[in-house]
């Protein structure tokens, strides 16, 4: 027998056919929240298998340290590893630098790695008190005409350096009147109660190719985008532990054999991944002079007791001082 159609029997219809709807999109939904919690779950699985994550953190660390003087990070430990929806890694890490025989926190390293490199980046953010040190080191020579740039020493710095208390210490860099071997301006050094904490190297700029830039004038040239001999690192298979040694004359040898190393491995990796992400330009040229030339200084920064790096006035090797940051006493007597 066929209900008769009525107003009752029409809001009853709706009902259930509102009812019906609702449950259908309900049901979609979570599906879809199912679906997309599987994935995330999925994609965080994979990314914490390769490792990935910890090998690009190796990485800009490294970039960090050869092309920012005096920086490092604090290792390993990353703040906020995140993997978007995306496959889009992100990561922070604080940086350091020494003064003394202390570090100092300054900021720290936010790492995006996308799935392009050329979206990609490691940005450096200080902290409110905090500041990077300018740096600036010249060439001794210019490669181009081999005309000698004899700079000038800079009165202002030893000035400063006199005046302050001996229960300070502080970071100073300077370059260097000639090319010399990194073991070379090491030997030089020897002598003075410091710690040795980057060099600049020279890597064929202006003989073997054309930098990113260079500001330049009067009796300086300074090459854009150089890298400098700093720390030795290595990593294990999963970069998720690994070692370092420091900067200094009896380890000179490991330091310099590291960075080739880690150097190699970044040759193995794309153009992109180099320069885009981790701003490394033109690493394959500067490794082939370094293998063949080997490791050629023009500057360096120290640090140490103020009145340690007094000493350095009479020095005959260098120019183009500058004083970095001061700190109170720190510093710990030598074997």
């Amino acid at each position: 027998m066929t209900e008769e159609w009525n107003e009752e029997l029409e809001n009853k219809i709706l009902r259930k056919s509102r009812f019906t709807l609702t449950w259908q999109i309900v049901r979609i939904l979570i599906i879809v929240y199912v679906l997309y919690a599987m994935y995330m779950l999925a994609l965080n699985i994979l990314f914490s298998r390769s490792d990935s994550g910890a090998k690009h953190a190796y990485y800009s660390n490294l970039a960090v340290e050869w092309t920012t003087p005096n920086t490092y990070a604090a290792f390993p430990t990353l703040v906020d590893y995140q993997v978007s929806k995306f496959g889009t890694q992100t990561f922070s890490y604080d940086v350091l630098k020494k003064i003394g025989d202390e570090s100092k926190k300054i900021g720290e390293a936010q790492v995006t790695k996308r799935i392009w490199n050329d979206f990609s980046s490691i940005r450096l953010r200080t902290l409110d008190n905090a500041r990077w040190s300018p740096y600036g080191f010249s060439l001794p020579t210019d490669p181009r005409t081999d005309k000698k740039l004899s700079g000038e020493r800079s009165d202002q710095v030893w000035t400063t350096l006199e005046k302050l208390p001996e229960g300070t210490v502080a970071e100073l860099s300077f370059s260097t009147m000639d090319f010399m071997s990194a073991e070379q301006l090491m030997a030089l050094l020897e002598p003075y109660e410091l710690k040795v904490l980057w060099l600049p190297l020279y890597t064929g700029e202006f003989e073997n190719y054309d930098p990113q830039g260079y500001v330049g004038g009067g009796n300086s040239l300074i090459p854009n985008g150089g890298i400098g001999l700093t720390w030795g690192r290595e990593h294990s298979a999963d970069f998720l532990s690994g070692g370092s040694i420091g900067l200094s004359h009896e380890m000179l040898m490991e330091n310099q054999s590291m960075m080739l190393k880690n150097m190699e491995e970044l040759l193995e990796e794309s153009d992109s991944y180099r320069e885009n992400f981790l701003g490394l330009s033109q690493l394959e040229e500067k490794y082939d002079y370094l293998k063949k030339e080997g490791f050629t200084v023009y500057g360096a920064v120290v640090t140490g007791p103020t009145k340690e790096l007094l000493k350095l006035q009479e020095a005959d090797f260098l120019w183009g001082e500058h004083l970095g940051e001061i700190e109170w006493w720190n510093w710990y007597p030598r074997n």
